[in-house]
């Protein structure tokens, strides 16, 4: 098996995955369905998003930009 060589020659592609391609290298693909995750937990999550946001409004400061 043989691992992507970023300087040897690559085929970019669109519409079709990978979108780049070298032969003989190994690909994985990663993805997430849409309702992989239970929707009480889905909206937990935006509702930290939102406060955060609220607590940290923009322009973010270096400090918050790195947290």
């Amino acid at each position: 098996m043989r691992f992507f060589d970023p300087f040897a020659e690559i085929r970019v592609t669109r519409n079709n995955l990978p979108h780049w391609q070298q032969p003989g290298a190994a690909y994985f693909i990663t993805f997430r369905m849409a309702d992989s995750l239970p929707g009480e937990m889905l909206r937990g999550l935006d509702l930290e998003r939102r406060r955060w946001k609220e607590a940290h409004p923009l322009p973010l400061s270096l400090e918050d930009e790195a947290e």
